[in-house]
């Protein structure tokens, strides 16, 4: 099967491209994205979308980089396509930010065609696709070098064919062998690009070192073999991530508020009963909620693993970017950075004070969770005003029904409030008495009775500057 064939094929099969749609291909001039070029120009009038290109220069090979500029600038004119040009210091970038210079040209190349992709506008419905000509070798390249870092069934899928972002791959069914063919049948002359020959560099070590020599002494067909490792992996991968995108939704909205990010509290014993290839999932997919998409190592994972064996509350394992998983009491809590930045910042409360006869009072079951009432001769005795504030050495407090005075700290052990909460609840106090505790108990000592002849309700709002 030739490759236009194919790429035909894996366009309908996998839905990677509609009527309306805008196409941005990356296009660096070599065979792969010069045969994907001539083979969507050729589909465009067909399945009714609009192709334009991105070349970047990476500012590495001087004189033979701008060369192909000047081609590629010409052969996109005869084809009456636009092309857009880049440069990036790909070498500068990758020393500023510590990464190779794969990863930053990578990098680059995506930056690019996606900020290009964003300047369009398709029409009838359709969406922006940005194109990449990554074939069926550079899968298995794909797939080797991950199973030798040590990676997952994820990981093990390797690239795929439309990402959520709407990068596709059109051209990820056709072999380089197969895509050789198509530029000899159609006269194409790619541009040849020396560091592709470099041995400098992981990939390229894997593609002419290594996958030569498993071809020669373990297997003439590891290509094929690895590609469809990767399909495999793909169908368990979403197996379990469905199952995952169905458990989450036991997961709910802690503490958000103006100018933070929320926190995610999911049931440990749901999490714990669950087998890890799900569970995990399920824990990515908690942050991805609450903003951190990339970065989450298998390292992070086990982490969080092996502390929610051992099931000590309070124990708090990092991931990047400041996010953080707290063991709370029968809960996980997934943290966002800003809410911690925000715990920096001592927080500033109003307490409002309304004195009623017992008559005219509310009922104290009906008050909402910023509410509560006490027996105002009772609050007067002590000759205090009350303050609301957060928590201090030495406070202590008889909850409601309760047989005796206790420390406020081991008060909220024995009612598990997160330890991560307990400075942020405000507390109504008259020196180191507690008398309510907000969205909790009032004072045993201070509460409403019968006997009570005048009340206080007390109302706490956030004060605004």
């Amino acid at each position: 099967m030739n490759a236009e064939t194919i790429v035909r094929r894996t366009i309908a099969e996998q839905e990677l491209i509609s009527s309306g749609d805008c196409i941005v291909l990356g296009l660096s001039g070599g065979p792969d994205s010069l045969c994907l070029l001539h083979i969507l120009t050729e589909l465009r009038e067909e399945l009714g979308f609009s192709l334009s290109c991105v070349h970047l220069n990476h500012l590495m090979r001087g004189a033979q980089a701008r060369e192909d500029v000047q081609w590629l600038s010409a052969h996109c004119d005869s084809l009456k396509i636009s092309l857009t040009v880049e440069t990036c210091d790909v070498e500068a970038r990758a020393t500023r930010e510590k990464i190779s210079v794969e990863e930053a040209g990578r990098q680059a190349r995506q930056e690019a065609l996606f900020a290009r992709a964003r300047q369009e506008e398709p029409c009838d419905g359709g969406s922006v696709r940005v194109a990449l000509a990554h074939n069926r070798d550079d899968q298995a390249e794909t797939v080797l070098l991950r199973i030798l870092r040590g990676t997952g069934v994820h990981g093990l899928s390797a690239m795929e064919y439309c990402r959520a972002d709407g990068l596709i791959r059109p051209l990820l069914d056709v072999s380089r062998e197969q895509v050789e063919d198509y530029c000899g049948r159609m006269g194409l002359t790619p541009r040849w690009d020396c560091t592709n020959a470099s041995t400098a560099y992981t990939r390229n070590r894997l593609r002419l070192e290594l996958i030569p020599l498993l071809e020669d002494q373990f297997n003439p067909n590891v290509r094929e073999g690895l590609a469809r490792l990767a399909d495999n992996a793909r169908e368990d991968d979403r197996c379990l991530a469905h199952l995952a995108i169905g458990r989450a939704a036991s997961a709910r909205v802690r503490g958000e508020g103006p100018g933070t990010g929320p926190d995610l509290a999911f049931p440990l014993d749901e999490l714990t009963a669950m087998e890890p290839a799900v569970g995990k999932r399920v824990v990515r997919l908690l942050f991805d909620r609450i903003g951190l998409r990339e970065d989450i190592a298998s390292v992070h994972l086990a982490s969080l693993w092996h502390a929610l064996e051992k099931g000590d509350t309070g124990t708090v394992v990092e991931f990047p970017n400041r996010y953080r998983a707290e063991i709370a009491y029968g809960e996980l809590l997934l943290r966002h950075p800003d809410r911690d930045e925000a715990q920096d910042t001592p927080p500033a409360w109003c307490l409002v004070q309304e004195r009623l006869s017992a008559d005219r009072a509310p009922d104290p079951k009906r008050l909402p969770p910023h509410q509560a009432l006490l027996d105002a001769d009772a609050v007067d005795s002590l000759g205090l005003h009350p303050e609301v504030r957060t928590r201090k050495p030495g406070d202590h407090i008889q909850p409601l029904g309760g047989p005796g005075t206790k420390k406020l700290q081991d008060h909220f052990v024995d009612a598990k409030v997160p330890r991560s909460l307990r400075d942020r609840i405000p507390l109504v106090c008259c020196g180191s008495e507690v008398l309510w505790i907000q969205g909790g108990t009032v004072n045993e000592k201070y509460k409403v009775t019968p006997l009570s002849q005048r009340v206080i309700l007390l109302e706490i709002h956030e004060r605004i500057c």
